[in-house]
């Protein structure tokens, strides 16, 4: 059972960091609409921004609780 708790943590860190990447690309994406005063372009910001947040909440919260799903 250990093993599977210690892939539990390394997945949660997976998806967190996937989740990271996700919202700093969003923040890149709507910095540059800003500049360049594209709408559609701050708007695909923006939905990577809160996309990326919805990810972290996941890896923090859910994939750490799959553990209490393999115990017998």
């Amino acid at each position: 059972m250990e093993f599977f708790e210690t892939v539990l943590q390394f997945a949660s860190m997976a998806v967190t960091g996937f989740g990271g990447a996700i919202a700093i690309s969003g923040i890149v994406d709507f910095g540059e609409g800003k500049s360049q005063q594209a709408a559609a372009k701050q708007s695909e910001g923006m939905t990577k921004i809160v996309g990326g947040g919805i990810i972290i909440t996941v890896g923090m919260l859910l994939v750490p609780q799959l553990s209490s799903l393999l115990t017998v």
